[in-house]
């Protein structure tokens, strides 16, 4: 688990703290859209914009990988953390008003509720955990959408927070969640 959380946060770092794969990892819409950059869609997550904004985005997908932890296995982690990081940037192409955005919270949203449900299926403390863990981010999803902007200034980061992402997130963890519960029930 601790070469997981490692891999995350050095992926993270290269993207962020190294100048040419930070300017190429970066979403930029129109370098997206009109310039044919698609790798840009899978290379987002990555980047972060300081090391405030990497700090917090790898503490927080590090506190989730290692709580997650608890009820599934590293390859499905990781892989609903990717998903929803896809997923987010496929979503973010559909919000005009986005012309760049890079960072891990939206995909961090989404491997938040789909912890929380996983936690939900298993017996004791794990269940109030995943009870705590889902009241908390749909309520956070539910406040930041409560604004109707995708984007919103945030003076203490100092660039726009993309909450709209963070929807996107919540949804694909939510959608991970359930094609994963269909799948486990057709196996069966």
């Amino acid at each position: 688990m601790l070469a997981t959380v490692a891999g995350v946060a050095a992926l993270s770092a290269l993207f962020t703290f190294v100048p040419l794969w930070h300017a190429h990892g970066l979403y930029v819409r129109d370098a997206v859209r009109l310039d044919g950059q698609w790798w840009r869609v899978l290379t987002a997550m990555w980047v972060h914009l300081d090391w405030r904004h990497y700090l917090s985005d790898v503490a927080a997908t590090a506190g989730l990988l290692l709580l997650a932890g608890r009820v599934a296995r590293i390859r499905e982690m990781l892989l609903v953390l990717l998903i929803c990081g896809v997923a987010v940037q496929v979503a973010v192409l559909r919000m005009p008003e986005i012309g760049w955005y890079g960072g891990l919270s939206g995909a961090t949203h989404g491997l938040a509720l789909w912890t929380a449900l996983r936690l939900l299926q298993a017996p004791g403390w794990s269940r109030v955990i995943g009870v705590v863990t889902c009241v908390i981010v749909l309520g956070k999803v539910w406040i930041e959408q409560s604004w109707l902007a995708a984007i919103v200034f945030d003076p203490s980061w100092g660039f726009g927070v993309v909450r709209g992402a963070h929807a996107a997130g919540a949804v694909a963890g939510l959608a991970c969640w359930l094609l994963q519960e269909w799948w486990d029930q057709r196996r069966r």
